[in-house]
């Protein structure tokens, strides 16, 4: 059985309060073996952290864990999930990019470093900063769904560093593309920083003077606190879920 939306381009489960699947989306079927449970598309080393963190009613907002791949190959992936009133979930999938994975092990191993160390190492400190900034680059991808649509995922934290950077990655990619119209996704987004969301202001506005149309979609109530204390362009539109804006 899939979801109406085939076109959605992130891995969507339905599951119910047992965590036995109803409903999976395209994408699902394409990235990941096929099961009657969640525990089935999950490597049993990564069962007891489902067991624990996935209860009925909880919303889950990146769990980091090991999926299989339709050929078992183990994936690392995080996990959002989000309950309705009818005792069913949406789960989502979003994997993560092997530069992402890359990157963020080796800015683990330099922090480790540093932090076992008595001095500072100069030299240490310039790569992981640069590793830093390469990895808020992988964490907010320009994802072309369509030759007019494009999907511009948000994970983490949003402060004025990833702000900054996302703003001339972005820009760019963007105007070298064919798209029309960009969806700016929240949904993996954790807190909201001020600062972070006046950088974000600059690219709406910067993409809106190029000509492309921006829907927002996955705000959570948090981040609607924070949004509206700013100026943002009554041309945007926005939208409950990234399923709605597809």
């Amino acid at each position: 059985m899939s979801f109406p939306n085939a076109s959605l381009p992130l891995p969507v489960y339905a599951i119910n309060k047992d965590l036995e699947i109803l409903q999976l989306n395209q994408a699902a079927i394409n990235s990941f073996t096929t099961g009657t449970s969640l525990f089935d598309i999950i490597d049993s080393e990564s069962h007891p952290k489902l067991r624990n963190n996935v209860q009925p009613f909880k919303t889950i907002e990146a769990l980091e864990i090991n999926a299989l791949s339709p050929t078992s190959e183990i994936l690392l992936v995080d996990l959002y999930i989000s309950w309705t009133e009818e005792k069913t979930a949406e789960v989502v999938f979003v994997k993560k990019d092997q530069s992402y994975i890359n990157v963020s092990s080796q800015l683990n191993r330099l922090s480790n470093r540093l932090a076992e160390t008595n001095f500072e190492l100069l030299e240490a400190k310039e790569t992981a900063e640069t590793l830093l900034q390469e990895n808020i680059i992988l964490s907010s991808p320009f994802i072309e769904i369509t030759e007019n649509l494009a999907l511009i995922p948000i994970f983490g934290e949003l402060n004025v560093e990833k702000s900054a950077t996302i703003a001339t990655t972005i820009t760019k990619r963007a105007y070298n593309s064919n798209v029309e119209t960009i969806i700016i996704d929240f949904t993996a987004v954790r807190h909201i920083e001020q600062c972070g969301l006046t950088g974000l202001e600059k690219l709406v506005s910067m993409l809106q003077l190029l000509g492309f149309t921006i829907i927002v979609s996955g705000l959570h109530p948090t981040h609607v606190k924070e949004w509206i204390k700013l100026d943002f362009s009554k041309d945007i539109k926005f939208v409950k879920s990234l399923k709605s804006a597809v």
